[in-house]
């Protein structure tokens, strides 16, 4: 919890990635965001081995209101990983939003690790999520998250710090056009979180062939991302986007012994559609 604690203090120089601001800023705009995206990365935290998907990409804005998957929440100026959310406080500099988003939990087939097959699941649940974003100019801001397990299911607490700014000297020297980004970000857990996606119990561990470990609170993983969309036609119906980051796991997560590599590379490649 300390070190939970510090995450929180230093949220001015850290923070989850926010994603770019929406061309659509009136609280009066409708804007639907329809896609798809190609994406490669590990099948599980800390895994050797990765593997290619193909995920939708959902989103609707409607005056406060906000929905939409990952995927697709950056096109209308959604900072954290799908769901709902609506701003509760906004100003020149500051945003405060609250909201809601389901989190699958944890489902380990032999088909995705066999290696981690026997670890217990982690039940679904609905978490709640608060975020506090301040903006640093026109091209950069941050961002503080919480977000617990609303239903108890073992899910615990998140936190998510992050940094966003528009690589404005990009956009012209990269020769594609475009809108170029990078986003760093430091995420973390209370121990009930750690344990369940970072824990191997003592009941489990001899069939895994691994050690027990009791997972503490505190960090999970910094992350760097470089994203880049552009429209296509006049009218930025059509967006194609791609982007790349990686991952490297922290303090209780990266001691943990299911990880077989602490760093990991995921990319993606995505068309979408917008109204």
């Amino acid at each position: 919890m300390r070190t939970l604690l510090l995450l929180s203090l230093c949220a001015p120089a850290m923070a989850q990635a926010p994603a770019p601001a929406d061309p659509a800023e009136t609280l009066d705009s409708l804007r639907l965001v329809l896609g798809a995206s190609l994406t490669h990365g590990p099948v599980y935290f800390g895994q050797r081995r990765s593997e290619w998907g193909l995920k939708p990409m959902v989103a609707l804005r409607w005056g406060w209101l906000r929905i939409g998957n990952s995927g697709a929440g950056g096109l209308i100026g959604e900072a954290n990983a799908g769901g709902a959310s609506a701003d509760l406080l906004t100003t020149p500099d500051w945003r405060l939003r609250a909201g809601l988003r389901l989190d699958r939990g944890r489902h380990l087939s032999a088909a995705d690790s066999q290696r981690l097959a026997e670890l217990p699941d982690v039940r679904g649940t609905l978490r709640a999520r608060l975020t506090l974003s301040r903006r640093l100019g026109a091209d950069a801001s941050w961002n503080l998250s919480t977000a617990p397990d609303l239903f108890g299911r073992g899910g615990g607490t998140q936190l998510q710090l992050g940094y966003y700014r528009r690589l404005t000297e990009l956009d012209a020297a990269a020769g594609i056009g475009g809108q170029w980004s990078l986003g760093a970000s430091l995420s973390g857990g209370d121990e009930r979180y750690m344990q369940s996606y970072f824990g191997v119990p003592e009941g489990v561990s001899e069939g895994l062939r691994l050690p027990a470990y009791q997972a503490e609170g505190g960090l999970r993983d910094a992350t760097l991302s470089l994203n880049w969309q552009r429209a296509l036609g006049t009218d930025a119906s059509w967006m194609l986007l791609a982007g790349v980051s990686v991952q490297q796991l922290l303090g209780p997560a990266g001691k943990s012994p299911i990880v077989e590599r602490r760093s990991s590379f995921s990319a993606r490649l995505g068309l979408a559609w917008r109204y």
